[in-house]
């Protein structure tokens, strides 16, 4: 199975540009942990729960503060052609629950969560221990 059969697609992305309000609202309909932000049709970042409250709550910014000012600018990140066995490693010691998924031209294809076995993905993958 590949990963680009478990993930959640997103046709769009948010940009450096939205605001924090924008990027809380988008994760919280897409039900991921992350969301990518792109500029250009290019990757440059991510933005997650965490960010928005460690990075934008905690240090006093308002809700119509732009993403980049909280966005992570390190991305764990696999191939939408990848075989899903391959990246459980990856997903075990990211430190997010989720994985953005990219083409192998480098252009956004989507998100992949370690939560895909509870939504009926991750066929067989789901019996392997990765803490061994």
């Amino acid at each position: 199975m590949r990963v680009a059969d478990l993930m959640t697609p997103v046709s769009q992305p948010l940009t450096h540009s939205n605001t924090l309000r924008e990027a809380a609202s988008a994760l919280a309909q897409a039900r991921l942990d992350q969301l990518p932000v792109a500029h250009e049709g290019r990757l440059i970042g991510a933005v997650s729960e965490r960010d928005l409250v460690d990075y934008g709550l905690a240090r006093g910014l308002n809700a119509d503060s732009p993403v980049f000012a909280v966005m992570s600018h390190y991305i764990d990140w696999c191939y939408e052609d990848e075989d899903v066995l391959d990246i459980i490693g990856r997903l075990a010691d990211a430190d997010r629950e989720s994985l953005i998924v990219l083409t192998r031209d480098h252009q956004l294809a989507g998100v992949v969560a370690a939560s895909a076995p509870a939504r009926g993905g991750w066929g067989d993958a789901d019996v392997i221990d990765v803490a061994a």
